[in-house]
């Protein structure tokens, strides 16, 4: 809405948006807005980038400021028309009095003159002159604009960070989306490649099979067709006049006795491709690890490759070259005492640290009578004084001499087990605050820690038998 008139919008034109008064060594940003410099500077106070224009919040990569001379030049002529300019009487005089309006009503927060002061109605006021008045309350403003600029500035920081938030997500979707597509994908190929194929077989040997049929149809049909010469011949011998029966007789017993014919093998129908239809060999994998793929979908997204760190193994403890398995030794290792080691109990650590997200691996433990798995916070306790319990930072799961199997919360939670594990999977979700373990043969729950989760968490192992724990490999779809 324009101004009153054009001395006010001149004004206008000439004053800072953040401070609302009159421009101080204005600087023009890249959207073209104009601000004093200091106010601007303070504006964007803490920000090495991402810079937004408090007027119309576009977001600049850069600090760029330049200065606008030709603004200064022109503030200054403004300051200078304004105090040389003359008011419509109608907003300088009071309307009552006719005189200059020169003070400000707190109370009544209106403008009056000297005699409107005198007057019944505000003579108990507290009046302040005008000047005084535009100076404080422009000051208030200034005061109260900022934290709501500071507000919108974190809701815009808020907002952007979300919007990157759901790209990142809708990025990660498409990716699995492509993973999923390509997978199956092939694996339709795979299966109509294979059909084609064993439809193909099918046709060659039912051929086969018919070609040898139609061939013992024909010898028999030959052998038949002699069989009745044979028949009539008899019979006709047989209804001739004695003479001519007892002639040639002999030889005619002899032509039947003569005329057998073997029964042919019959023809087998049996189908025998000679091929059995087999999978993709990583697939086969899947299946036979998991059970389906309901098992696979669900944690083969989430598998990682867990390795042990060395610098974490008690003395005692013997880890395998490539870091998969551990097993107690039977002496103590001249290893370095240090912070990270753990010195009283045979613990090691894996490598890798989670802050965030979903994470599977599966840990081989055989006939080991007495191990202990699970996380842990970076940050517990090494050395003297270690529980294991949410509460000191570990989340676990022990079997006590290959009969009792536990949870170690506190107190602990016996776990009522059929048989014992002889693979036990861990998933970690670190944003529902959860560790779930599982037998991973069988695919059945163990136990689910619930807790709210801070700061980096780590593999746990624990075990006091010379057999070693191993690290398996869990088939990966992502």
């Amino acid at each position: 809405m324009a101004a009153a008139n054009p001395a006010e919008s001149l004004r206008d034109e000439a004053s800072c948006s953040i401070c609302l008064d009159y421009f101080t060594d204005p600087v023009m940003t890249d959207c073209g807005h104009n601000f004093c410099r200091s106010c601007i500077t303070q504006s964007w106070e803490g920000r090495d980038t991402d810079f937004p224009c408090p007027q119309c919040r576009e977001i600049s990569q850069q600090r760029n400021l330049r200065p606008n001379k030709q603004l200064a030049n022109m503030t200054e002529m403004v300051k200078k028309l304004s105090q040389c300019s003359v008011r419509p009487k109608e907003e300088s005089l009071c309307e009552k009095h006719e005189e200059k309006l020169k003070l400000f009503c707190e109370e009544d927060q209106k403008i009056i003159c000297l005699i409107c002061r005198e007057s019944r109605d505000h003579k108990s006021h507290t009046v302040i002159p005008i000047e005084e008045a535009v100076q404080e309350y422009k000051e208030k403003l200034k005061m109260h604009l900022k934290p709501v600029k500071k507000n919108l500035e974190d809701l815009e920081k808020f907002k952007s960070t979300e919007g990157k938030k759901a790209e990142e997500l809708k990025s990660e979707t498409e990716r699995k989306r492509q993973i999923v597509e390509s997978e199956f994908e092939e694996l339709h190929q795979f299966l109509n490649k294979e059909k084609q194929i064993l439809l193909s077989r099918l046709e060659e040997d039912e051929k086969k099979i018919l070609q040898r049929i139609t061939e013992h149809v024909t010898q028999l049909e030959e052998q038949s067709s002699s069989l009745m010469q044979l028949i009539t011949e008899i019979e006709e011998k047989s209804q001739q006049p004695a003479n001519e029966l007892l002639k040639d007789v002999k030889d005619a017993l002899s032509r039947c006795q003569k005329m057998t014919f073997p029964v042919p093998e019959a023809v087998s129908t049996d189908l025998k491709l000679g091929f059995q239809l087999s999978f993709p060999q990583q697939l086969k994998k899947w299946i036979t690890k998991f059970g389906g793929f309901d098992w696979w979908i669900e944690f083969g997204s989430y598998t990682v490759n867990v390795t042990l760190d060395p610098e974490t193994a008690h003395p005692n403890l013997l880890l395998s070259e490539d870091r998969k398995s551990v097993r107690r030794g039977n002496t103590r290792q001249n290893v370095p005492d240090t912070p990270q080691r753990f010195d009283l109990y045979p613990f090691v650590l894996g490598s890798e640290g989670f802050t965030s997200g979903r994470h599977y691996w599966e840990v081989e433990v055989g006939d080991v009578s007495h191990w202990t798995l699970g996380v842990c916070k970076d940050s517990v306790r090494r050395k003297w004084g270690i529980t294991l319990s949410p509460g000191e930072g570990f989340w676990t799961v022990s079997l006590w001499f290959g009969k009792r199997c536990s949870a170690l919360t506190s107190p602990e939670t016996q776990l009522p087990l059929s048989e014992r594990p002889r693979a036990v999977g861990i998933l970690l979700d670190y944003e529902a605050g959860k560790v779930s373990f599982y037998d991973a043969e069988n695919k059945s729950h163990l136990f689910t820690f619930t807790d709210s989760f801070t700061g980096t968490l780590r593999p746990f192992f624990g075990t006091f038998s010379q057999i070693p724990l191993r690290i398996r490999q869990v088939p990966a779809w992502n």
